[in-house]
Parts: C-alpha cells; structure tokens; sequence
C-alpha cells in the first residue's frame, strides 16, 4: 500500500512490454495446435489428430511461444485465452 509495484521490476517492465506491443498473428494451424493443448493433448497425440510429425506440431508451438512472449504450453494457453485468442476449455 505504499504505492510501490508488487511485481518485480523486470517482471512489471516484461509485462508492459507485451501489453504495448500486440501478439502477431497466429496462423490458422497454430491456433488449432494451440487449441488442442487447451484440450491437454500431447504433441503425439496432435501430431496424430492433425497428421503431423510431431516435429512439426513443435515447430508450430516454438512459433506460438515466440508471437505470445511465453515459454511454456501453460502460459501460452492463459496468454490466449486472455487475448480472446482461443475460448476456454469446455468443461
């Protein structure tokens, strides 16, 4: 309550930097690989729901990763969702 930010400097200016500068577009096949780890498929489980290698279902993630700032499935998933990007999971 003493006006100070509660994050971390590097994390606050991290978190700025990723609010000014809007995500690229994801393609349309990595939003259905992104959506389908939403749903807490394996990449060889989308590899075969999407007949890829699974090779190219990880080359699809690393791009995601890299237009949404995050390093993992987990934070690219909440970092989706919030961008209205891909709808939540349906329970």
């Amino acid at each position: 309550a003493s006006g100070r930010s509660a994050l971390a400097p590097a994390v606050a200016h991290r978190l700025m930097d990723r609010m000014r500068t809007p995500a690229a577009a994801l393609s349309r096949r990595e939003l259905e690989v992104l959506e389908l780890v939403r749903d807490g498929l394996s990449n060889l489980e989308i590899s075969k729901r999407l007949f890829l290698s699974q090779a190219t279902v990880k080359s699809h993630l690393v791009h995601v990763y890299a237009k949404l700032g995050v390093e993992s499935r987990t934070a690219a998933v909440a970092a989706a969702t919030e961008q209205g990007l891909v709808r939540r999971r349906r329970a």
